[in-house]
């Protein structure tokens, strides 16, 4: 219970940052801790942390429910702040996860505990992606808007929310992020990552509770489908795709039983919905590892 403690405020305290980096002030300002940006970088904390927390107690109660042993939430605190480097990630926070124990599990408990977790996550950024983007201002372009600053990906329910506040913005402005939105933005990247249908991720739990030995193939076709969108779209993904593939891409024999007909897997539509609203295909528009790399594929 004291490391999950621990680990909680460690990760406030780097969510904190990350809000006072996101308007521009730095953690080693001391004026910056007692400024009115204090209290944003503070919304833009608690919001994350209500999100990540609200993901890993879903799972953690629909486990208990069901009789599945599970620890206490972890939550992962970024690295930094760090001079002239911010923080790693830039939006503070590595997520959270939490212990399961089960080595053999009917196919229904498995879809439970591992939609109810991206379902509560989802709720909680859908509320506080509403607030950030009403609070966030349409400013016009200017000349020198285009440098040094960091391009986000949006995906769909971010583009419904920015429509809804805001309308149809013209081409010579731009939204400007109010860090709770960003929160929101980051709830978003954090459902989809999670929701990919690949190895022991919730999508590939998802998956897993459906298919049984056959998700393997939609595991490696999400993974190969990674792949590809880092070379093209983003450099990114070919990070956290070395990742999964560092913690297995076949999901680990788990079944007690047959898999679940997929006419009673509603928690699988609900999770591929999810996925498809929170995706961004390219989060940061900087172009693939082909593009940075300056190689042209040819048509």
């Amino acid at each position: 219970m004291r490391n999950q403690l621990a680990l909680a405020m460690l990760s406030l305290i780097t969510m904190f940052c990350a809000g006072l980096y996101a308007q521009g002030l730095s953690p080693f300002d001391l004026s910056a801790w007692g400024s009115a940006g204090a209290s944003v970088a503070a919304a833009y904390a608690g919001g994350l942390f209500a999100i990540v927390g609200a993901h890993e107690m879903g799972h953690y109660l629909s486990a208990r429910r069901r009789g599945v042993p599970a620890s206490r939430p972890y939550l992962l605190p970024g690295i930094g702040p760090i001079p002239g480097a911010g923080m790693v990630p830039f939006f503070g926070t590595f997520g959270a996860f939490i212990r399961l124990q089960w080595s053999r599990v009917s196919a229904n408990d498995l879809m439970a505990v591992a939609g109810w977790g991206p379902v509560a996550g989802f709720v909680v950024t859908v509320g506080v992606l509403a607030i950030g983007v009403g609070l966030s201002e349409v400013a016009p372009l200017s000349a020198g808007d285009a440098e040094g600053v960091m391009r986000l990906g949006d995906s769909l329910l971010m583009q419904a929310m920015i429509a809804l506040h805001h309308g149809a913005i013209p081409a010579d402005h731009e939204l400007s992020l109010h860090p709770v939105a960003l929160a929101g933005w980051v709830g978003c990247l954090l459902t989809s990552l999670n929701l990919l249908p690949i190895g022991q991720l919730d999508g590939g739990h998802l998956v897993y509770a459906v298919l049984g030995e056959r998700a393997r193939w939609v595991s490696y076709a999400g993974f190969a489908l990674l792949v590809a969108m880092g070379l093209l779209l983003f450099p990114g993904w070919l990070l956290f795709a070395g990742l999964l593939a560092a913690m297995g891409l076949r999901h680990p024999p788990m079944l007690s039983g047959e898999p679940l007909p997929l006419v009673r897997a509603w928690m699988l539509g609900a999770g591929a919905l999810m996925f498809v609203l929170t995706f961004a295909p390219a989060p940061v528009e900087v172009g693939g590892l082909l593009d940075v790399l300056g190689i042209v594929v040819r048509e």
